[in-house]
């Protein structure tokens, strides 16, 4: 049974985030380029349409590896890919090779990574009376004012088949445009129609000539070669596809159209009115030659006669008018004046037209072009058709015709590009991009002339791509909407015009404002000053207890910092008009374009967070807000924006990751998939091969969200880093003043951790004496004296990263106690409540453990002897017979300050005889007849019983101290029997007086058998007192 949605959902709920992703800390930067972008893989959910997901690292995810895709567009020499960490730099120029790894444009020692041959056919349709082909070459992507190059241009073979033959010829590019015009003269036989032609055959509906149903087709070809020791283009031999077709393959131009010489007159037509219609030659005109004009009458038309008035302007003569028909009376005169000339023909039929189906021919008129001086003129001609009291339609009241009589007979005009693209980066930065433009003109007999001074010019779209006042140039200037594959700007020369067709990119909108975290927080145990212009606001909008606590002494916990980037994609339409979309390079990569973007990239409320060196988001105050990329060109308008917040919340730094690095490595190689792009790859060298020589700390911080943040974006006056070297033999640490962070120096070979790095708030914020520390990390330092290894081995893998341990949390339970003096205030302990990286323990902290250790074992050893005590002399006093006999001793053992018993013991006439050893009277007590009185009980219970510092205790100070007095501040152990006290009015007696009975329980009640046995016991008592 699959899983439902919603315990999927739960599932990926309850899944811990993924780690952050670190990566080497280092600055890429592209030189000698002119446009390069650095380059990100779209994830499959941005590609789904999913937004930007989760941020994917410029890295391999090892701390000390980065790899950096990029691509150039516009270079005029080797760009170079450089890197810098802290004072290294490693700096790379890129090959040839990997720019352009299958250019036909190779030229030994120069960089064509941009160029693109252009080829343009003069005419499309050659005529067997003037059967010359010619293609004009010009290279696009080239820099004109570039003169070095010239020489070394290549030569342009020009190959045409019809059917299996061939023909070929060359030119040599040359110029500062790099331009050339192939002249390729067709054999008579390629006109032939009984030749079956290689290409296609289609119809001429589109040619506008009378009597043909089918054209002929020539396919064109070209391939580039080195130019010969003198300069020249040699043919080559007469194989198929030329000299040099292996290294350089057959590239199509495109076809063209074969006619015979009986077709070669292209003739349009001019609507006179509804009835009549002109039929002229669509060329331009040379001096003196005669233009023919034919006047027609449209089909189902009942004309029967008109007036046609002609007015040319001087220059134009009319020689004479010719009716086709007999039946047909045509008369006409002209009348000549300063600048035009009037010529009246009146045409009258006295029979019935005949029926056709077609249009019929009424007359024909012949002009005469005069000679002029300048390059070329128009003549215009202006035509009107009188029905001779018939009201003329509106659309007969006057046609004008032109005709264009030139000096030289100008077959086109070809405008010229310095580049085919636009990457219309002006909608991000405001800044026009232009492209130089020019037009050259192409005569019948070869020539090649620069007609841009002369020229007209007009956008098709003004949206896409815009043309200078003179022509000179196109652009775009931000205020474009859209792109197109197939942008268009009409040049017209005299009666010629020619469409320049571009290929115009535009940035994706709105643009992607990525940054590495989304929440800002405050960091727990990091307090930093604030600022004089801060300090108002924040105070007015703290009025809590928190906020109070956090700007005490002026100071206040630091934020979190991200990193903010700008991507998006260069998109176009494409050419067949279904506006579908097409993406430069493809779906799979977006474009940074922080550089470009980053002076419009604003805060929208500046209370809560700035920008920091432009790209570094730092938190000020709490709240919600956006970071923008305004337009530079629209006031209010936004092109891409992130919301992102500053919050209370409280984050700890879980780890921090310190690794030395005293060199860098770096390769660059081309994408895997896409010939366009390429990847540089860096990697930081840990191993110190030289004595004193340097090494870098690259610093990661990790918090307890889950996010990183690199030690590079904060200020170094919001915090102070220490280093100490755990061994001097091996590692030494020097911090200038002047430098920002400390440096690992080699004295001798070894590795391991030999350095430890303590991060505290800065000195401004510092409450007390004591140190607050941020944050510690051990780090790793590898020195072998000797030849460098390879690159290889000098990175640490990831694996060995995973082994060395970084920081561990600091377990303040284990720390000790605090004096009065040093106990944290409130705000201390509520900043303070976060999990520390571990640091090196102070020597007052190893003395007091050490302390607290001998006292622990002392503590032990005391206990084993008090066990030992007990279990011993508790055996000893087991009767042997296994009597017990010492249940009911607590009936005569009393401890208190109260009168020694000895003093009433004293009293006893039996006791005062024998003033000698109290033992003895032990012995007579334990071996009379039982028949001893009271007081000599008493005596014996008071002696034995006694001080245990050995004296007797019966001198008369002490029968006389008060029990209840202050000098008696010694316990006395009195041994008695619970029994009622007597009154008052009586003598105080401890033990009253008792019989044989009791005096005989007294010994039996120890468990003492022999009288001997109580005496050994008495002195042990005294020992151990």
């Amino acid at each position: 049974m699959a899983p439902s949605s919603e315990a999927l959902l739960s599932t990926s709920m309850l899944a811990p985030p993924p780690p952050p992703s670190l990566y080497l800390p280092a600055h890429f930067k592209l030189s000698n380029a002119q446009l390069a972008f650095f380059l990100r893989e779209t994830s499959p959910h941005e590609r789904a349409g999913g937004g930007a997901g989760e941020r994917t690292s410029p890295s391999t995810g090892h701390p000390l590896q980065r790899a950096e895709s990029f691509v150039v567009f516009q270079t005029k020499e080797l760009p170079a890919i450089n890197i810098t960490f802290g004072p290294f730099t490693r700096d790379q120029a890129l090959s040839k090779e990997l720019l352009q790894p299958a250019s036909p444009l190779d030229i030994p020692g120069t960089l064509t990574v941009n160029w693109k041959v252009r080829a343009f056919i003069v005419q499309t349709r050659v005529f067997s009376s003037s059967p010359t082909v010619q293609v004009f070459f010009y290279i696009a992507g080239r820099d004109w004012d570039d003169f070095r190059v010239q020489d070394k241009l290549p030569c342009v073979r020009l190959h045409a088949f019809r059917d299996v033959r061939e023909i070929k010829t060359s030119c040599r590019m040359k110029g500062s445009l790099a331009q050339c015009l192939a002249q390729l003269d067709l054999p008579q036989s390629w006109f032939n129609t009984n030749v079956a032609p290689l290409g296609r055959r289609k119809g001429s509906a589109e040619a506008l000539l009378e009597g043909v149903s089918e054209t002929l087709q020539a396919e064109l070809y070209y391939t580039l070669h080195e130019a010969g020791i003198d300069g020249g283009c040699s043919e080559g031999p007469g194989h198929r596809g030329g000299m040099g077709a292996a290294q350089h393959p057959l590239l199509r131009i495109g076809s063209i159209s074969l006619y015979q010489a009986g077709q070669e007159q292209q003739l349009v037509d001019k609507q006179l009115d509804k009835n009549m219609f002109l039929r002229l030659p669509d060329k331009p005109l040379r001096p003196g030659e005669m233009l023919r004009i034919y006047l027609y009458l449209m089909p189902n038309s009942s004309v029967d006669h008109f007036t046609l008035r002609v007015k040319a302007k001087k220059g134009v003569n009319l020689l004479q008018t010719r009716s086709l028909s007999a039946q047909w009376k045509v008369d006409w005169e002209v009348q000549s004046g300063a600048k035009h000339s009037i010529s009246t023909i009146q045409w009258v039929t006295t029979f019935p037209l005949p029926d056709i189906q077609g249009s019929l021919e009424l007359m024909q008129l012949d002009f005469e072009m005069e000679n002029f001086t300048s390059l070329s003129v128009t003549r215009r001609i202006n035509w009107n058709v009188d029905y001779r009291g018939q009201s003329p339609t509106p659309e007969s009241d006057k046609v004008v015709t032109e005709l264009t009589v030139v000096q030289k007979d100008i077959q086109a005009i070809i405008p010229i590009a310095m580049d085919t693209e636009i990457i219309n980066t002006a909608i991000l930065t405001g800044r026009t991009v232009a492209i130089p433009v020019k037009m050259v003109s192409i005569e019948m007999n070869g020539g090649v002339n620069d007609v841009s001074a002369f020229v007209q010019c007009k956008s098709t779209n003004e949206d896409i791509v815009k043309v200078s006042m003179n022509c000179d140039y196109v652009f775009v200037n931000g205020k474009e909407t859209r792109g197109s594959m197939n942008a268009r700007v009409i040049f017209s020369y005299e009666h010629l015009s020619a469409p320049l067709e571009l290929t115009v990119w535009v940035p994706k909108l709105p643009l992607l404002v990525e940054l590495s975290d989304y929440n800002l927080s405050f960091i727990k145990g990091w307090r930093v000053p604030i600022l004089p212009d801060r300090r108002s606001a924040r105070d007015s909008e703290g009025e809590d207890d928190d906020e109070e606590r956090r700007i005490t002494r002026g100071c206040t916990l630091q934020f979190q910092r991200a990193q903010v980037k700008v991507l998006t994609q260069f998109h176009t339409t494409s050419t067949e008009g279904t506006d579908q979309v097409i993406t430069m390079l493809g779906p799979d990569w977006q474009l940074d374009v922080t550089e470009l973007v980053q002076d419009s990239l604003k805060v929208e409320d500046a209370r809560v967070a700035e920008l920091l060196d432009r790209t570094v988001l730092v938190g000020l105050e709490l709240g919600i807000t956006t970071i923008k990329v305004e337009s530079p060109l629209a006031v209010d308008a936004v092109l891409g924006e992130a919301t992102f917040s500053v919050t209370d919340d409280k984050v700890s730094i879980t780890e921090l990751r310190v690794h030395a690095v005293s060199g860098l490595s770096m390769s660059v190689q081309p994408s895997p998939g896409n010939s366009h792009t390429m990847v540089a790859k860096a990697a930081g060298v840990q191993t110190l091969s030289t004595p004193k020589q340097e090494a870098s700390l690259s610093i990661w911080m990790l918090f307890s969200d889950h996010t990183a943040a690199t030690l590079t974006y904060f200020d170094p006056k919001d915090y102070t880093l220490n280093g100490s070297s755990l061994d001097e033999k091996v590692v030494s640490v020097v911090q200038e003043p002047g430098q920002r962070w400390p440096v690992v120096a080699a004295e001798g070979e070894g590795s391991g951790e030999l350095v430890r790095v303590e991060m505290t708030i800065c000195e401004a914020c510092q409450k007390t004496k004591r140190k607050s520390v941020i944050a510690s990390a051990s780090v790793y330092v590898k020195v072998r004296f000797g030849p460098e290894e390879d690159s290889e081995e000098e990175t640490t893998t990831e694996g060995e990263m995973e082994m060395q341990p970084a920081s561990v949390p600091i377990d303040y339970t284990n720390f000790p106690t605090i004096s009065n003096q040093e106990r944290p205030t409130d705000s201390d302990l509520e900043e303070d409540e976060f999990i520390h990286s571990p640091r090196n323990m102070t020597d007052l902290e190893i003395g007091m453990y050490a302390l607290l250790g001998v006292f622990c074992l002392a503590i032990l050893v005391f206990l084993i002897n008090c066990i030992v005590f007990v279990l011993k002399y508790r055996h000893k006093r087991i009767p042997p017979e296994g009597q017990a006999n010492m249940d009911h001793s607590h009936h005569w053992v009393f401890l208190g300050n109260g009168q020694p018993l000895r003093a009433q013991c004293q009293m006893s006439p039996q006791q005062a005889d024998s003033p000698g050893n109290p033992l003895e009277s032990v012995q007579t007590c334990c071996h009379s007849d039982h028949h001893s009185s009271g007081s000599s009980q008493t005596s014996v219970q008071s002696q034995a019983h006694g001080r245990g510092d050995g004296s007797s205790g019966g001198s008369t100070k002490d029968a006389g101290e008060d029990a209840s007095s202050p000098t008696s501040k010694r316990k006395r152990v009195k041994f008695t029997t619970f029994t009622t006290l007597p009154t008052e009015e009586l003598p105080y007696n401890a033990i009253p007086m008792a019989d044989e009975q009791d005096i005989q329980w007294v010994c039996q009640d120890m468990g003492f058998q022999d009288p001997e046995e109580l005496h050994d016991y008495m002195r042990r008592i005294k020992e151990i007192a």
